[in-house]
């Protein structure tokens, strides 16, 4: 350890995050918050990433070790920048998360003199084909999933070996996502009803299945008593308001864009709607919802069955069934007592066992057997 990291309150270990992916979402903001998290436990942590992406501003702006690194499995020059940064700042614990990204430095880790342990970060649930692209996995001397099912399902499927992966989802901010402090960011009025579907706009999010419940929701409940917000941006963003416009929704859903203020936005609803179909592990916006005390209406899809318990925490629903939708929305839109016990359920269920601090801990733990 140098006199500068002492100086810091550094711990031995320093860890290097690679991301390849120049987008914003629930991987990349994972990524930033594992970084602060155990940036205030001790630790050294450094990002590799793309120079224009949203993570290298964003880790910019909170005073992390940033490094910009284009990564092209085409290019020689990729893996050589990573085996120096590798060796330079003697790196302790390599954790890759994008495809692209996890080639390059993995390979760049093991031929780098210092050979720091290699994790695997996977946090979608989209199935992991048996050919070469499996091989980064057994590259890696450890594999975290952001949920139990993705785990499960990458040792059944892709014989991975039990003893070497570990399901760490992403943790909430209680002290963030407060339900007794936040400020609604929207006003309403008392017999005002607001649903939400939280996140980036993408195919598999289900967004047009949001949007074909709405007109079933409002033919049992008083339109002037309801209202429908869709927060996010990204790739679809011109089809959901062609959707919108093609069924005449324009008086009943509200498109927010691009939000920092997720705690205020969520303190605003009544609950939230999650119709994926595909990919998903833990949704951030999921737990962050139910920290809030708002039930949610999810699929059957990936691991938010585990954090979605029917009739418990929420509901938990088929993938692309309209009519199913359509009939937990209306029945929390008219059940204000089952409102309550789902979203007080919620809340409990999260603090318990969701909290970034045992997200923290869980690392912290894993980081320490790897070094021993």
């Amino acid at each position: 350890m140098t006199k500068e990291m002492m100086l810091k309150g550094y711990k031995k270990l320093t860890i290097l995050h690679t991301e390849s992916s120049k987008g914003w979402g629930g991987q990349e903001i994972r990524i930033l918050q594992e970084a602060l998290g155990m940036r205030d436990r001790g630790y050294r942590v450094l990002i590799a990433t793309e120079k224009d992406s949203i993570l290298f501003q964003k880790a910019l702006a909170k005073n992390l070790e940033v490094f910009p690194i284009h990564f092209s499995k085409y290019n020689p020059l990729s893996f050589l920048k990573i085996k120096s940064l590798i060796e330079k700042e003697k790196v302790d614990i390599l954790n890759t998360h994008s495809s692209k990204d996890s080639w390059i430095a993995t390979i760049a880790a093991k031929i780098a003199y210092n050979k720091p342990k290699i994790i695997r970060t996977r946090h979608l649930s989209t199935p992991i084909k048996n050919n070469f692209n499996k091989l980064i996995y057994y590259l890696a001397d450890f594999i975290i999933t952001t949920g139990q099912e993705i785990k499960n399902k990458m040792i059944e499927r892709n014989k991975i070996n039990p003893e070497k992966i570990l399901s760490i989802p992403t943790g909430v901010d209680l002290k963030k996502f407060d339900p007794q402090r936040v400020v609604p960011a929207i006003k309403k009025q008392s017999d005002e009803i607001f649903i939400a579907m939280i996140g980036v706009l993408r195919s598999w999010k289900g967004h047009v299945y949001f949007l074909k419940a709405i007109p079933l929701v409002i033919k049992h409940v008083p339109q002037f008593r309801i209202k429908f917000f869709i927060v996010g941006d990204g790739p679809q963003k011109n089809n959901i308001i062609r959707c919108i416009e093609e069924n005449n929704l324009n008086k009943n859903v509200s498109m927010l864009g691009h939000r920092e203020d997720i705690p205020e936005i969520l303190a605003s609803m009544d609950f939230i709607v999650h119709p994926s179909y595909a990919n998903e592990g833990i949704p951030q916006v999921v737990i962050q919802a139910m920290a809030m005390k708002k039930p949610v209406i999810g699929t059957d899809v990936g691991s938010l069955k585990e954090v979605i318990i029917n009739e418990v925490t929420g509901f938990l629903i088929k993938p692309k069934n309209v009519e199913e939708l359509s009939e937990k929305m209306i029945l929390l839109c008219n059940n204000k007592k089952m409102l309550s016990f789902l979203g007080e359920n919620a809340m409990k269920f999260i603090e318990k066992d969701y909290s970034s601090e045992k997200m923290f801990e869980k690392l912290e733990n894993l980081y320490e057997k790897l070094s021993s």
